[in-house]
This record gives C-alpha cells, sequence and structure tokens, in this order.
C-alpha cells in the first residue's frame, strides 16, 4: 500500500467520523440545480478532506470547491457526499469518493467509503480491489438475460432521457433486471463486489464515478463506453461489466449515446 493510499483511507475515515455524527442531525439543504442538492455537511466534509491532503502537495477536484490547481500533474478527485439525496433523507448508502488521477485518464488509486455501514473499499493501480483489507473480484455471469445491473444518470434532461431509453431496452428487450440507488461510487463497489453483473451510467461527473471505476477495474471488470470505446475523462457514457457481458450489452447501447 503506497503512502498516498495510506493517508486516503486515513482522510476518508477521519471525515467519515464527523459525517456519522451528523447523520441524524437536521441539515442545511441548499438546491444547486434541478434535483441536485449540497448540506453544510458536504461542505464541511470537502474542507476536511482539502485540509487532510493538503501536504501531498498534489491540485484537487472536488464537487463543492470545483479546481484548485497548484502545478501538479496529479489531482485528488473528491466527493465529499456521493448520494447527497440518501444522506439528507437518512438512506444509509453514501459514501465519501476520493480518487487519484495523474494527467487526464490515469487513475492511480480509489477509495470509496460509507461511514454509516463502516465498509471501505480501495484500489490501487495494479494492486486489485479490497473491501476492508479483503480481495474482491466481479462476477463472472455470462447469461445476459439472468443479469442485473446498476443505473445512475446525471441532472441534465438529456441524461434522463437517454437513461431511460436505456433502461427501457434493457428490460424489455433482454429481460434484464435494472437498479437504481442513488450513489455511482457504492454502486460501482457493488459491482466490484460481485454483488451485480454491471453498471451503466450517463451523465455523471467525474468526482462522482473516478473512485468506484478503478475500484471496479481492480476487481477485474471491463470499462468502456456504450459504444466499447476506451474510458476518458471527458466521455459520461459509463459501461463496468465482465467480458463476457460487454459485447452484449453494446449492442443494446451504442445506438443511445
Amino acid at each position: 500500500m503506497s503512502h498516498d493510499l495510506e493517508i486516503a483511507i486515513d482522510s476518508v475515515k477521519k471525515v467519515g467520523k464527523m459525517i456519522r455524527e451528523k447523520y441524524r442531525e437536521e441539515k442545511i439543504v441548499m438546491k444547486k440545480g434541478k434535483q441536485d442538492f449540497v448540506t453544510n455537511v458536504d461542505i464541511q466534509a470537502e474542507t476536511m478532506i482539502v485540509d487532510c491532503l493538503r501536504d501531498t502537495g498534489y491540485s484537487f477536484f472536488g464537487e463543492e470547491r470545483g479546481k484548485m490547481k497548484n502545478g501538479s500533474n496529479k489531482t485528488w478527485i473528491v466527493d465529499p457526499i456521493d448520494g447527497t439525496y440518501n444522506f439528507i433523507h437518512a438512506i444509509p448508502f453514501f459514501a465519501i469518493s476520493l480518487a487519484l488521477l495523474e494527467e487526464e485518464n490515469d487513475l492511480l488509486l480509489g477509495v470509496v467509503y460509507n461511514p454509516i455501514t463502516e465498509e471501505c473499499y480501495w484500489a490501487e493501480k495494479g494492486s486489485g480491489a479490497y473491501l476492508n483489507g479483503e480481495p474482491v473480484y466481479i462476477r463472472e455471469n455470462k447469461n445476459i438475460h439472468e443479469s442485473i445491473f446498476l443505473m445512475e444518470h446525471g441532472s441534465s434532461e438529456e441524461s434522463r432521457r437517454k437513461y431511460l431509453r436505456c433502461m427501457s431496452q434493457l428490460i424489455l428487450q433482454k429481460d434484464m433486471t435494472v437498479v437504481r440507488q442513488g450513489a455511482t461510487a457504492l454502486m460501482l463497489c457493488l459491482v466490484a463486489r460481485g454483488a451485480f453483473d454491471g453498471f451503466l451510467s450517463c451523465g455523471d461527473e467525474l468526482y462522482d464515478y473516478a473512485a468506484g471505476l478503478i475500484i471496479a477495474k481492480e476487481a477485474g471488470a471491463s470499462i468502456c463506453d456504450w459504444k466499447g470505446s476506451k474510458w476518458n475523462n471527458t466521455n459520461s457514457y459509463i459501461l463496468v461489466t465482465n467480458d463476457a457481458l460487454r459485447e452484449q450489452i453494446i449492442e443494446e447501447t451504442k445506438q443511445i449515446q
């Protein structure tokens, strides 16, 4: 485990303790856009994470504070509470999501921590994926008709329309089960641990999925867009699944993207 990963895990657990203490308290909720909310706890959590990681000398890109560049070619990607809507309503499915990105598209590590269940997922490039220290692996189901996928969309109307079109296609044409749980990073971790067969999203931001993406990849998942092209951080169409299901899913999604 690298020093950067150790610091990342320590940081999310420290911030998670604060979030856990405020979980049942009344929150100040502000609306950023259509179905897009932020609370006073989100803002406090991101400030704490930045303070914890400041000595690394890397740049930051956070959901609430935006980009903070300092000349480094490495950037911490921070979502202080992925699944804010769940957090607001005391639904225990949300997480702190933290990734380290080098240059534009090279994910070096990711940590996703649910402060309520105290499940901590992490991965480092080339070193596998873990849940509380135990290795996790994706499912190897090959039958698309028996598969269960997670899906998410962004806040834009276009992403919602494409989400509905894709979901309908998979359910009606392939008899698949499709579920949405409202926290992209944790949903990707559920794929990584083999609880679901895959994940699809459109319209999410980099801070929503960066940490979960490397965790799923290190657990053995194939990652591409809805047309099968290699992932890059300017493309919000994401497909994460095993190699056996990948092409079958792309046949249904390539015309939608």
